[in-house]
């Protein structure tokens, strides 16, 4: 690749008479003739005669449509240098003919309150379309893999069978399911029913005055009861098998403490 080199000397007016001597300055396009997408560093040097703090010195570059991707500015004791590395992806910078010129702002170095310019070298950016490309336009996809002539089975077979195994395995996992579920709700409804009717039974007995009929009740109230809480299942049996007569208030109360702490 071509680099272009521009040198230029100059004065920089400011006060102090170190200021007034001459000052060089290169810009530097790398590389000045770059594909399109090509990544471009455009380079700034600027010399400064001994007594002028480098730190003084300004630069202003502009590099429209270009965009800047990274900029670094490094100072030593004879001047800086700015670094700029530049890519251009949009449509403005796709060169219709071969080659597309561009032709950035003049670079601006200011210093002491004097401010000059100096221009960049032109930047030529190719193109990665070539005369054979505009010839024979292609969109270049790879072709298809050729499929096989014949099959062991038919594809079409084979996914519909794939289908019914899937449709089996579903059925057979919601039975599955059920099946656990039925398991898990029998023993529940096993218990519940007796319970139901002895505490059925034990209302009938209070109701008409039967005291051995209410003993005999309690006596199966404490049976269902053991399981589940044993501390009323005891405290039917003495109900049942007291000195005295099971009192209806009693029985009541023993059957709504059973209906709230057994949950039926």
């Amino acid at each position: 690749m071509r680099r272009a080199l521009v040198i230029a000397i100059f004065g920089l007016a400011a006060s102090g008479p170190a200021a007034a001597a001459p000052v060089a300055v290169q810009t530097q396009l790398s590389p000045q003739d770059p594909q399109f997408g090509d990544v471009v560093t455009a380079t700034v040097a600027v010399t400064v005669p001994v007594g002028v703090d480098p730190s003084t010195v300004r630069v202003h570059a502009a590099f429209e449509p270009y965009e800047v991707l990274s900029r670094t500015r490094t100072s030593t004791p004879g001047g800086i240098e700015v670094t700029s590395r530049l890519r251009c992806l949009d449509v403005r910078c796709v060169p219709r003919n071969p080659i597309k010129v561009f032709r950035f702002e003049p670079v601006r170095i200011s210093s002491g309150g004097t401010t000059v310019t100096r221009p960049w070298p032109p930047l030529r950016v190719h193109s990665r379309v070539t005369k054979a490309d505009e010839a024979a336009p292609v969109l270049r996809i790879p072709p298809p893999a050729a499929a096989p002539d014949s099959y062991r089975v038919s594809p079409d077979v084979f996914g519909y069978a794939l289908l019914v195994l899937a449709g089996l395995l579903a059925v057979g996992g919601a039975a599955l399911l059920v099946a656990v579920g039925l398991r898990r709700i029998a023993p529940a409804r096993s218990r519940v029913a007796p319970l139901d009717r002895v505490l059925a039974e034990l209302a009938a007995s209070s109701a008409n005055g039967d005291s051995g009929r209410r003993r005999r009740a309690l006596e199966d109230l404490a049976r269902e009861l053991e399981p589940l809480d044993e501390s009323l299942s005891a405290e039917s049996r003495v109900l049942a098998w007291g000195p005295d007569e099971p009192r209806p208030e009693a029985v009541s109360e023993l059957t709504s403490r059973v209906r709230t702490e057994v949950g039926r």
